[in-house]
């Protein structure tokens, strides 16, 4: 594992709302609990694949990480590469899993979890608020209590109530359920399913996992279900009677789609917001209406609809109400502002500390918010009178406390700069003259 660049520079961003500490921008990556591939080390947490290809060598096709990998690469535009990220069976609960995969790489960005238990999504949640690098996560659900306004219990409620930075709820129709320990009975090796209340639809492909004590044959098998309160698939001949099976079903990560769309973009290039997500179905108004799309919104949870005919996510935004290109944005000016003054410490005998030493930092500075600029992400200073696009304040060698000198820490480099942002709504009025 790399040292963090904060050892040595440590730059804090700011926006008017909160205060953000963070570092490095990376890659998406998706995250699930399973044994080690035949290709993977023992304990090996993170492996690192560049097509879907790839990824169908270490995993089934029914699995969820290959259905998350096969979103991220659906798109018109596609990450280079994906990490899939392992929790392992022993570990204490999701924080523990987490802080070993960290610990082993850091170097992902985006993460796609194949978790949709409300309690898992919060866990994850907080770990990434609290995590020691930069990672934005972006979870689904199809919990129905997220578009009932009277309703407050939900995962978009408590996301919101924590007033998370870093995580974008996605409502999806199709976001995925897992039923855990669902009532069956073996008859002549044919299983039948009576669990009610599972949240499966006619049509939905079923995949077992971790069966408990009824054996399906081929631990991956798929079973249609053709009824909404219980379905039927072939098990081994040896079993009978009742038992109790795990599986999963609709697990199309829209939320993958959406994350493989965007993360190939620089940030500051595009916002989140109206973004098509190929293959994936709007949720239709039958199953959505407009009240209930704005009672999602209203907990800062986000929706892919048809707008005009033509599926677009909305709204673009974290629990917080941060718009996920501004949070991306925050991190990609602390990542590179601490990149360009390490790079140039590294590339350096040394830098003096002297008056010239400390104003020689000014260009590796610049080169940054220039690039930003080229972005999309910055833009003129609000209060500007001159058309400035940054000011970057230097502290004088003498004003400095003789403590840092002795230390050989340089403290008090003020950046000042504008977050673009973008347009979302309109409102034009418009006078007909007859």
């Amino acid at each position: 594992m790399s040292t963090p660049i904060q050892e040595y520079v440590q730059v804090t961003v700011t926006i008017t709302d909160a205060l953000v500490q963070a570092a490095g921008f990376g890659t998406p990556a998706i995250y699930d609990e399973f044994v080690e591939p035949a290709s993977w080390t023992t304990g090996q947490r993170v492996k690192t694949y560049t097509s879907l290809t790839a990824i169908t060598v270490d995993f089934a096709t029914t699995t969820k990480v290959y259905k998350a990998a096969a979103a991220l690469f659906a798109g018109t535009r596609a990450p280079e590469l994906v990490k899939v990220l392992r929790q392992d069976t022993g570990d204490a609960n999701l924080t523990a899993g987490l802080d070993a995969i960290e610990a082993a790489d850091n170097d992902w960005y985006g993460l796609i979890a194949a978790y949709r238990i409300e309690a898992d999504i919060n866990e994850i949640a907080a770990w990434v608020t609290s995590a020691t690098y930069n990672h934005i996560y972006i979870p689904c659900s199809e919990d129905i209590g997220i578009f009932d306004s009277a309703i407050s219990i939900d995962i978009a409620s408590d996301l919101q109530g924590f007033a998370y930075t870093r995580t974008g709820l996605l409502y999806s129709h199709n976001g995925g359920v897992d039923v855990i320990a669902a009532a069956g009975t073996v008859v002549s090796g044919v299983v039948t399913i009576t669990e009610t209340g599972h949240g499966l639809r006619v049509g939905d492909l079923i995949t077992f996992s971790n069966s408990v004590t009824i054996a399906i044959d081929g631990n991956n098998t798929v079973a249609t279900v053709v009824d909404t309160d219980n379905f039927t698939c072939t098990t081994t001949a040896a079993d009978a009677g009742p038992g109790t099976v795990d599986y999963f079903a609709r697990y199309n990560f829209p939320e993958a789609r959406w994350v493989g769309f965007m993360l190939p973009t620089e940030p500051g290039e595009e916002d989140w917001t109206f973004k098509p997500l190929t293959g994936q179905t709007p949720t239709p108004a039958s199953l959505l209406t407009l009240a209930e799309q704005q009672a999602v919104k209203a907990k800062n949870a986000n929706i892919y609809t048809a707008i005009g005919g033509v599926g677009a996510t909305q709204i673009g935004t974290m629990a917080s109400s941060r718009f996920i290109d501004t949070q991306i944005g925050m991190d990609w000016l602390e990542a590179r502002f601490g990149e360009a003054v390490m790079n140039q410490r590294l590339n350096a005998g040394k830098i003096p500390y002297t008056q010239a030493g400390i104003n020689g930092l000014l260009a590796p500075l610049v080169s940054v918010v220039e690039q930003g600029e080229r972005n999309g992400l910055l833009a003129v200073i609000a209060d500007s009178t001159s058309g400035e696009t940054y000011r970057i304040i230097l502290p004088k060698i003498g004003d400095i406390p003789t403590a840092d000198k002795t230390a050989r820490n340089l403290p008090a480099i003020l950046v000042t700069v504008q977050l673009a942002g973008s347009i979302v709504t309109f409102n034009i009025d418009v006078t007909a003259l007859i």
